[in-house]
């Protein structure tokens, strides 16, 4: 018995042995797209703190909006060099602050928050569609309540949304990416939101774009019947 004993030794510590090897190299790989996200992201928000009107972080007030961030049809201009970057993602009461670019694939969701192509861009008639992980950029999204503010900022022009509704639905579900007759912005994320693996269900977000107001709080000129 002793013996028999011994000789399984050296293959459980060679099991042991790749396993750790294995968890390292996997530690190792996280690190390195951890560390490229967090840069990514750092670079792209200094570019838009340059561009960007200052906004108070935390203000829902439409009156702080001014009339020169106007609805724009066509949808913002990428703000900076950075492949595909639409601007940024914020929800005061949550402390969600993060890039927005063009994509929904793995590439894309794993250094920002995505924008699901077929979907309309920020500030454009129709549904915007924004895509992010759970566990990284969308944490913490769960708290989200009814009339919470979202603000897309996409220099030199700012959107404004105010919640509407949250639900949680089946991947199938993809009648929440169409199309809407007012501007409208739908965040997706995975749910539940502590799940370990791929998470089974979806958590969806629908927000409505408020109607833009001047200092004085007049609704700025020049917006169409389809943008109020």
């Amino acid at each position: 018995m002793p013996l028999r004993s011994r000789a399984a030794q050296p293959p459980l510590r060679l099991f042991q042995s790749g396993f750790l090897l294995l968890s390292l190299l996997a530690l190792g790989s996280w690190s390195r797209s951890d560390l490229a996200s967090r840069t990514f992201q750092a670079d792209e928000l200094r570019k838009l703190e340059g561009a960007a009107p200052r906004v108070p972080w935390g203000s829902g007030a439409d009156a702080a909006l001014v009339a020169a961030t106007p609805m724009d049809r066509s949808g913002p201009r990428s703000p900076s060099e950075g492949p595909g970057v639409l601007g940024r993602i914020e929800i005061p009461r949550l402390g969600i602050r993060a890039i927005v670019a063009e994509g929904s694939d793995p590439g894309t969701l794993g250094r920002a928050v995505g924008h699901v192509t077929s979907t309309a861009r920020p500030g454009s008639a129709g549904n915007c569609t924004l895509a992010g992980h759970r566990d990284t950029f969308f944490r913490g999204l769960g708290g989200i309540r009814v009339a919470d503010v979202i603000r897309i900022v996409a220099p030199p022009r700012i959107y404004e949304y105010r919640v509407e509704w949250t639900a949680v639905v089946e991947p199938t579900r993809v009648d929440v990416l169409d199309p809407t007759v007012r501007p409208s912005l739908t965040l997706v994320t995975c749910y539940p939101f502590g799940f370990l693996g791929h998470a089974p269900r979806r958590f969806v977000v629908r927000a409505r774009q408020l109607e833009r107001r001047n200092a004085a709080g007049d609704p700025a000129q020049g917006l169409t019947a389809e943008g109020r």
